[in-house]
């Protein structure tokens, strides 16, 4: 009996040319900047293998992260969600009509860019099949808490979530989008314990700022340029995570010291 060999794909392999990023954003943009900071130090340093944000795209046209990449001369793009589907009558939520929103993205997306990876930088749609199947293994997403997690629910802050279940520290985690019905995706890595002591309910935004600074912003731009630009990270048939030859655990890459 011939045992047949688990197929093993690269996220991204091409390193004769800077991985072209697409960045879906919402909101400030902070998490974009972050990443954009990365790809700077890595052009100025002389790095080879990185990724460069060729677009920067929102739901909402008045989203200051579309105003912080035009100063920074990246091109920009939306449609809004809102007038979208008040143009639809339809709630944002409706399942057909967010597959409409998505392929008018798409197609608006395919006229400028060929992306080799999506990052969702503070993205506040959820995604439809239609888009996470054009871009599979494609779409990078961030969660401040760690996804294994079991207790995780919808609607309730992680650092809340955690204090309420007795955890000391919290780990940041970046994820593969690649199924709508599923919460969270295929985790690719983890940040290193970010304690909660001496933390109550009452210090949320303080939390939350520890774990951007803390997590969030040293986590994403590893993952996007250090991991994935530089051909560090596969996937399997069964959605098993590589990181250089070895897979990893649930927890995928942890950046623990």
């Amino acid at each position: 009996m011939i045992k047949q060999s688990m197929q093993i794909t690269p996220l991204y392999s091409d390193n004769a040319r800077p991985m072209k990023i697409l960045i879906l954003a919402s909101g400030r943009g902070t998490n974009f900047e972050k990443i954009h900071s990365r790809q700077m130090e890595l052009e100025q340093n002389g790095g080879k293998n990185y990724g460069t944000i060729k677009h920067v795209f929102s739901n909402d046209p008045e989203a200051p992260v579309l105003a912080k990449a035009k100063a920074l001369k990246i091109e920009t793009s939306s449609i809004s969600s809102e007038k979208f589907f008040a143009d639809l009558g339809k709630p944002p939520s409706d399942e057909g009509g967010r597959i409409l929103y998505d392929s008018a993205v798409i197609s608006l997306i395919e006229e400028v860019l060929e992306p080799d990876l999506v990052v969702l930088a503070g993205y506040r749609r959820r995604l439809s099949r239609l888009f996470t199947d054009r871009f599979a293994n494609r779409i990078l997403n961030l969660y401040p808490g760690d996804t294994t997690k079991n207790y995780l629910v919808r609607g309730k802050i992680a650092c809340v979530q955690a204090l309420e279940n007795g955890e000391k520290t919290i780990r940041c985690t970046v994820y593969l989008e690649n199924n709508p019905e599923t919460r969270f995706g295929t985790v690719i890595a983890q940040s290193a314990d970010i304690s909660l002591e001496g933390f109550g309910m009452g210090d949320v935004a303080a939390m939350e700022e520890k774990i951007r600074e803390q997590g969030e912003w040293k986590l994403f731009p590893f993952v996007v340029h250090d991991l994935i630009a530089n051909a560090r990270v596969a996937i399997d048939e069964k959605d098993s995570i590589y990181v250089d030859g070895r897979r990893t655990g649930e927890r995928g890459f942890s950046l623990s010291p």
